[in-house]
């Protein structure tokens, strides 16, 4: 259910309570005072499947001036009655809903951007000190869910000053966020922690995860629920390999630095195609003829947007890039030395372990024999 209320012009106000009235029994009406007319302020309660019908209806009423119908949907309410059973509390959003929410997450405001910023700053922090409740903090805070979804959703009624809008807004907030991780990291000294490891280790398991997550960030903007929890999802998928990415080209491992930026990228692809096809799934058409048109020629980024979702996935498989461990060293030595090793240092891809105790070299050679390793003993004192 949802409660509706309807600003139209006095002389109006007949012919607009018969159209509601028609998906209506609950409708009240009372004058109010605009700037230069008198109008009259009509509450009703209606179900969300008829909120398109009606609103149409509205807007073809013969004679009321462009901007003087305003049309109120409120947030999602009971309507309970005697001896009829309870409705609402909890349906999906109308495509009006829906479009004027995509309107209005299709852009960024300043405190938004912050939000973005300060996100991709306590992510790299997080990655860098290994300390995952940084990172899901990180994910908390980015708002970077709305303009991929709005994109999505303008794909779908065929907007194409709404669908440039939104992905600039959704590029944007990439670069930010890589340029804010970058000069995080330039203090930093660069290490490979568990963490980081963990953000570059989805390999080609990460397009369906993308494409799963996408759905479910389209399926909640469209029912208006829980909305945070899909921006997390969203977050998961898109702040920690920006984050990734800015530390490791800052510590010029660009290999590593381009897996990141290729994770990111195509996990947006991923969310923009699979919100897409899930938002036609649930019915999202456009309004009128020309946004039909509209979106028939715009329906060919759908496949584009796939090949090129299969071609960032397809390395993702394959030794192309530099491992984030260094093909194991670490692991391997803590695994080797345990409670005596004492640090893993690595100075552009040569490593140096640090242990004390007693040890075999033969038996160390062993272990490490598929790699070029200089072991050096020193006295210990």
């Amino acid at each position: 259910m949802r409660q509706l209320q309807v600003t139209v012009p006095k002389k109006f106000s007949d012919e607009t309570k018969e159209a509601i009235q028609e998906y209506s029994s609950d409708v009240n009406s009372s004058e109010v005072e605009k700037d230069d007319y008198k109008a009259v302020e009509i509450t009703a309660t209606a179900e969300s499947e008829d909120i398109d019908d009606l609103t149409q209806e509205l807007k073809d009423i013969d004679g009321i001036e462009s901007g003087k119908l305003s049309i109120r949907v409120l947030e999602q309410e009971s309507l309970i009655e005697k001896g009829q059973k309870t409705r609402g509390s909890f349906s999906a959003l109308s495509q009006e809903e829906i479009y004027s929410k995509a309107q209005e997450a299709g852009e960024f405001n300043m405190t938004q951007w912050s939000l973005i910023s300060a996100s991709a700053a306590i992510a790299t922090l997080g990655v860098a000190s290994n300390s995952i409740i940084a990172v899901i903090g990180a994910m908390m805070l980015a708002p970077m869910l709305a303009p991929f979804i709005a994109s999505s959703i303008s794909l779908s009624v065929g907007d194409r000053s709404l669908m440039k809008k939104s992905l600039v807004a959704g590029s944007l907030s990439i670069v930010l966020a890589f340029l804010t991780s970058f000069v995080i990291s330039i203090p930093i000294s660069f290490s490979v922690t568990p963490t980081l490891e963990t953000v570059l280790a989805p390999g080609f398991l990460a397009v369906p995860l993308s494409l799963i997550v996408g759905a479910a960030a389209a399926l909640s903007f469209t029912t208006g629920f829980r909305d945070q929890i899909a921006g997390v999802a969203v977050a998961v998928a898109l702040v920690p390999p920006i984050a990734a990415a800015g530390m490791t080209i800052s510590a010029e491992r660009y290999l590593l630095g381009f897996k990141a930026l290729n994770l990111a990228v195509m996990n947006a692809l991923a969310v923009l195609v699979s919100g897409y096809v899930t938002l036609k799934a649930l019915g999202l058409e456009p309004s009128t003829y020309y946004k039909k048109k509209s979106a028939e020629s715009m329906m060919k980024a759908i496949p584009i947007g796939l090949v090129a979702l299969m071609l960032l996935g397809i390395p993702l498989s394959f030794s192309f890039y530099d491992s984030p461990v260094g093909g194991g060293v670490e692991a391997e030595a803590q695994e080797f030395f345990g409670d005596q090793l004492i640090e893993v240092r690595r100075n552009q891809g040569e490593f140096t372990v640090i242990a004390t105790g007693n040890f075999s070299k033969q038996e160390f050679d062993q272990k490490f024999e598929e790699r070029e390793i200089e072991v050096i003993l020193l006295e210990r004192r």
